[in-house]
């Protein structure tokens, strides 16, 4: 299955974001909470939109690969899914506004795309 390549990349970027969390707790002796630490909550709130977003999306593209969706489309979704995260979680991270729009349009239009096709049937 298709999906299944995307959650593992999607899982390494989760461990990476999960990471960077501690790594900055531990840099600023925070155990609990951000403490309203600028770099902090960058950190958080990076990895929990990401986890707030992808498992949703990763359901809905399994779903339309499992109904039959060619793995073309699964790959195409799958890619869109991975570029949005990086863009966003950089985006975060460096305070780009540009970046971190990008990043969530891309993350909507899998989310949009992958339950249209759901809706739609077994159309490709």
């Amino acid at each position: 299955m298709v999906i299944s390549f995307y959650a593992a990349v999607l899982a390494f970027i989760y461990i990476y974001l999960s990471m960077n969390v501690v790594k900055v707790r531990k840099a600023n002796k925070i155990s609990l909470g951000t403490d309203n630490n600028p770099q902090l909550l960058r950190a958080t709130r990076a990895h929990g939109n990401f986890i707030e977003y992808v498992p949703f999306a990763l359901i809905l593209i399994f779903l339309a690969e499992y109904q039959g969706l060619s793995s073309h489309y699964c790959h195409a979704l799958g890619t869109l899914l991975v570029f949005g995260r990086i863009c966003h979680f950089v985006a975060i991270n460096d305070d780009t506004l540009k970046l971190r729009v990008i990043g969530m349009l891309s993350t909507f239009a899998t989310l949009a795309l992958s339950a249209s096709i759901l809706l739609m049937g077994r159309l490709f």
